[in-house]
């Protein structure tokens, strides 16, 4: 019948990629009304990137007002920031595509769906969100930036290497 002759889509339509990184569509991490997120690599060195490919919608914000913007977010370079890397073009679409940095433990959304956190962080976990989300800010503040949009899926947790979470800032005026 009709459903078998049905093929997947083809490879290239399953990857997308800019000059230095590439990414499949099914690895995506998240989803915005601007944007998706996906776990990206860099084409050389293989290391993880959050690649966040932003959609036409985005548009509606003027562009030169969005490259100033990621200008100033690229200068941020701090320990309860997300890192934003690189700012490139979707090789098709030609949509803008940021490069930050990979929170592979995910959002202190994530770590409040657990079931352990079912009621609620313990203290000192929560203490140490607390602390991490006042030094990020404070630090944007410096930069003179206002995050509009704090909320655990905004806030990303990694390991440090002292094995205690870092939280940190993402997604703020974009």
């Amino acid at each position: 019948g009709a459903e078998s002759s049905r093929e997947e889509d083809p490879p290239a339509v399953r990857m997308q990629s800019t000059a230095n990184y590439l990414w499949l569509i099914s690895d995506l991490l998240g989803q915005g009304a601007t944007a998706n997120v996906y776990r990206g690599r860099h084409k050389k060195t293989g290391d993880l990137y959050a690649v966040k490919v932003f959609n036409n919608l985005s548009f509606l914000r003027p562009l030169d007002v969005q490259m100033r913007e990621f200008e100033v977010l690229k200068k941020l370079n701090h320990k309860n920031i997300v890192k934003l890397f690189a700012v490139e073009e979707e090789t098709n679409a030609r949509h803008k595509v940021l490069v930050m940095e990979y929170c592979p433990c995910g959002s202190l959304y994530t770590v409040l769906e657990e079931s352990t956190n079912a009621y609620g962080l313990p203290e000192d976990e929560f203490l140490i969100v607390l602390h991490d989300v006042v030094a990020g800010m404070n630090h944007l503040r410096e930069y003179g930036i206002v995050h509009r949009d704090i909320k655990p899926g905004n806030i990303m947790r990694v390991i440090g290497e002292d094995g205690r979470s870092v939280y940190k800032l993402t997604d703020f005026g974009a």
